[in-house]
């Protein structure tokens, strides 16, 4: 019997004479899949009289820009890489002063989150808000939270 061989005699399959047990791999969970969140402002919908489409218009014009402010992000290009598995949330909150909330809350965060807060021209009227694509991190969810975000109710 060689020497490293007698090392080991004697020890059970499965077990090392070092540490006792052999080390199970390392199980690395698997990262959040991206999503991105689309806030719109529920006052529109229900006291201004704005119809079901033009809210709609609202959320592509704010996804299209927040996509387009951040196509160079790795985050942004591994979202749009993977058409067939994209995520969305559509939330609400309940008027202006939420969104802008919000928007303030998304600032301020160390690091920022990045957004885009749609405004629609002429009435001046900030009316939807997307998120850059992004792994629901705990300060995303604190300035959902804080605002009064909730799934859109139909």
């Amino acid at each position: 019997m060689s020497q490293a061989d007698s090392s080991d005699a004697g020890v059970p399959a499965g077990r090392t004479s070092s540490e006792g047990l052999t080390k199970e791999p390392e199980v690395v969970p698997e990262p959040q899949p991206l999503v991105m969140q689309i806030v719109v402002r529920r006052d529109l919908l229900d006291i201004a009289g704005w119809g079901v489409g033009p809210l709609m218009a609202q959320t592509a014009h704010a996804t299209a820009a927040v996509l387009y402010e951040t196509r160079d992000l790795p985050e942004t290009k591994a979202y749009l890489d993977d058409l067939k598995n994209m995520r969305k949330a559509v939330l609400q909150v309940a008027d202006r002063k939420g969104i802008e909330k919000l928007a303030a809350l998304l600032s301020s965060a160390d690091p920022p989150v990045l957004h885009h807060l749609w405004v629609e021209q002429p009435e001046n009227e900030p009316s939807c808000l997307a998120l850059a694509p992004n792994r629901r991190e705990s300060r995303v969810k604190r300035a959902l939270d804080k605002s009064g975000c909730r799934l859109w109710k139909g």
